[in-house]
Formats: structure tokens, C-alpha cells, sequence
């Protein structure tokens, strides 16, 4: 399998149609999961396989499944947001569900998905004995249906979702002279679309199998581009009062923020939550493969901003040899063609797993991957065969030991 997943990559770089690659769970997983791409070149972002999980570690991981609609009708949602039209067809269901499979986590945070029922239909129809027997999702008002949504082994004790929260409110945070924002790099005020989150994050709490509890904040930040950056600077700084609560009542809480942030690693939102003032959350990019971290990223996109000093100067803009951007490519979790655009695709990483000092101890070393799926080529080919969606899953391992953790 793997001198054939070599074969492949190879022929990715070279073929101009009618490509394929494979992608594998683990030997002792359902099935083999096969995508074919029939566009043209385009070298895969993410892994090609996901590594095999270490014995007794738990695997969290965070999937944007890209508008996930049953075919039953919503009477709530019409006109230009009618669910109906959008109910996701055989064939992405079943490319989403290969991708599930091949995954394999224990604790599975999705972003777009139509709600609760929905959720259990894909669940039972799609990914029957992986063990998901506990599943939520909460309807937050969003205009278009969709919400965030957790598939769990473990038990979910308890689910919060934050509506109420005034991201105005959030915005006390932040330098009140506009220059000293500036500088600091949040955003220029702009209004906002809605005085709160467009989505709000889904709390979670999670029964480990160890004893101890995980905090599991699920989050879609606003989409837009700059034209909302404010509001997401401001849903992220919301999002640090949230877990204000959690560690007022235990300071080393086990908390994991993971989602879709549309925003990359550089940008305020992100580093926010990095932020030892304000989130002090640790990205799971920091365990990532060894090897990997021995090579610089093909652009800032790849790079996860790690809190280890970084070179200045041209130099630090010298041109990434073919093995950093190989390296830089696997870590891209978004690839899309711009409706606007007939150019290349655009590849980013904003899907992020964002973990509290006391989770990111038990981390498992090498452990962090984003999971290759099939992604767009070219104009014209937005969804080759296999496509799920236009984001890739992101997971890492974590070590919680398997006797009850001590008081």
C-alpha cells in the first residue's frame, strides 16, 4: 500500500488527467477508502494516509463537511436559503463518510451540518459500528441551517450553546485608541453584521475514558475576508470569555478549541487564542511530525505561527526548497476555486485543534495530520470525483492513560 500511495503522489505531479490516488484507514478499519481524480494535475494537499493511532490514545479531530442537508424539508428555511436544494447528494455523502472511516477518531467535532436530526441520519445510514453512539447539535439561528455538531465514543455529559453573548461587549478587550489596535494588528472597526456570534461555538463537556473531562468548544467564525475581520476578531475575544468560565471554576481545565476559523495562523482571530494573555491555548500544529518541523513552511499560510522566534529580514523570505513546500503542503486544510476567478485554486490552512497547556501535555509526539481528501484542480473542476469537501479533516492524538486521573 504505501509504494503504491508513493506511485501516486508521483503521478499527481505529472499526469495531466485522469489521476488517482489512495487513501487508507488503519489495517484494522472498516474498509480501504479509494478516491480517483479525473482533473487536471494538482498535487494533493494534506496526508494521503492518516497514521495509525497509538494504542490507547484518544483521536480528536474537527471536520467542516461543507453544508450537510438531509432530503427532508425544513419549512423554516426558504427562498434563496431553501434546505431542500441543497440536500447532499449519494455520492458526497459517501465520499464524507470514507473520509470519517479513514479518520477514525474517538471524538469528532463537525462544522455545517443541518442539525441534530440530520446528524443521526448520516450517522446511522453512513457510519454504522464506528461507535459513534453519542452525538449533539444545536441549533444557533443562523440564516442558512447549519451548526456546529460533535460524534463521540465517549459520553457528552452536558452542551451549551451562547446566542445571548454581545461581541460589543468583547470589543473591551482591545485598545480603545484606534492607532494602538493598529499596531497591535486587530482589524479597522467596521459594523457588524450582528451584535453576536453568527454562529455560536458549541460547549461541550466529555466523559474521557481516563476520568478527567475535556472542554470541547466547537467554532465557525464569520466568513467574509476582510470585509468582516472585525467581527471575527471580536467572536474570537468572545470565545476567550467562554473559557474565562470554564477555568473560573478549574483553572487547569482540559479545554480543546477546534474548528473552522476562517481565518490563517498570522491573523489576529488565530493568534488570539494563542495569545498567553488572552486564550493561552497551544496549537496541535506543534505535534506535528518531527521531520516536518525540520523544514520551513511553503508559505505563511502553512505556517501555524509558533511561538518560537522567527528569522527577519529578506532572508526570512528566501525561496522554499521542493521538500518545504511538499512539507507545507500537508498542512493546508481549505482548497477552493473563487467564483470570481478562473485561476488556480486558493489553499489555506484555517481549520485549527487548539489545546490548554494541560491537554497539550498529553499530547502524543508526531501525532497531528490533516487528512488528504480529494480537492479542486482547476476552474471548471471545482469537485472532481470523490469530492466531500472543500476542507479537509484535521486530527491529533492524546495520550490520557487509561486509569481515572488522580484529584
Amino acid at each position: 500500500m504505501l509504494h503504491r500511495l508513493r506511485i501516486a503522489a508521483v503521478l499527481l505531479a505529472v499526469l495531466p488527467a485522469s489521476i488517482a490516488w489512495t487513501q487508507a484507514a488503519k489495517t484494522d478499519a472498516p474498509e480501504v477508502v479509494s478516491y480517483t481524480y479525473n482533473g487536471p494535475a494538482c498535487a494533493p494537499i494534506g496526508f494521503l494516509k492518516a497514521p495509525a493511532k497509538p494504542k490507547g490514545a484518544v483521536r480528536l479531530a474537527a471536520y467542516n463537511v461543507e453544508n450537510l442537508f438531509d432530503g427532508k424539508d425544513d419549512p423554516a428555511l426558504k427562498g434563496k436559503d431553501d434546505d431542500l436544494p441543497m440536500a447532499t447528494d449519494e455520492t458526497r455523502l459517501k465520499s464524507l463518510a470514507a473520509a470519517i472511516k479513514a479518520l477514525d477518531a474517538d471524538v469528532l467535532a463537525l462544522e455545517e451540518v443541518e442539525g441534530k436530526e440530520c446528524l443521526a441520519w448520516f450517522r446511522d445510514t453512513y457510519l454504522k459500528d464506528l461507535g459513534y453512539e453519542h452525538l449533539a447539535s444545536e441549533e444557533v439561528g443562523y440564516y442558512r441551517g447549519v451548526e456546529q455538531s460533535i460524534l463521540s465514543r465517549y459520553p457528552i455529559k452536558s452542551v451549551e450553546i451562547h446566542p445571548e453573548m454581545k461581541l460589543s461587549d468583547a470589543a473591551k478587550r482591545m485598545p480603545a485608541d484606534a492607532e494602538a489596535r493598529k499596531k497591535q494588528g486587530w482589524a479597522d472597526e467596521s459594523k457588524l453584521e450582528k451584535d453576536g456570534f453568527q454562529r455560536s461555538p458549541l460547549v461541550a463537556k466529555i466523559a474521557m475514558p481516563d476520568g478527567s473531562e475535556l472542554n470541547l468548544l466547537v467554532v465557525h467564525l464569520k466568513a467574509g475576508g476582510k470585509t468582516f475581520a472585525h467581527q471575527r476578531d471580536l467572536e474570537s475575544l468572545s470565545i476567550v470569555s467562554l473559557m474565562d468560565e470554564i477555568r473560573t471554576k478549574d483553572k487547569d481545565a482540559q479545554i480543546a478549541v477546534v474548528g473552522d476559523f476562517n481565518a490563517t495562523p498570522m491573523q489576529q482571530p488565530v493568534k488570539v487564542l494563542r495569545d498567553k494573555a488572552m486564550g493561552g491555548l497551544i496549537s496541535a500544529y506543534e505535534l506535528r511530525p518531527a521531520a516536518d518541523k525540520r523544514k520551513p513552511a511553503a508559505d505563511a499560510d502553512a505556517d501555524d505561527g509558533s511561538d518560537a522566534p522567527k528569522p527577519k529580514g529578506k532572508s526570512a523570505r528566501a525561496p522554499a526548497s521542493d521538500d518545504a513546500k511538499a512539507a507545507g503542503a500537508k498542512y493546508l486544510t481549505h482548497s477552493f476555486v473563487p467564483e470570481d476567478s478562473k485561476g488556480k485554486p486558493v489553499q489555506r490552512t484555517i481549520d485549527f485543534i487548539m489545546l490548554s497547556p494541560s491537554l497539550f501535555q498529553k499530547g502524543a509526539k508526531d501525532s497531528y495530520f490533516v487528512l488528504s481528501t480529494p480537492k479542486a484542480g482547476a476552474a471548471g473542476n471545482d469537485r472532481p470525483k470523490g469530492y466531500g469537501s472543500d476542507h479537509n479533516p484535521v486530527a491529533v492524538d492524546l495520550q490520557l492513560g487509561d486509569k481515572p486521573a488522580s484529584k
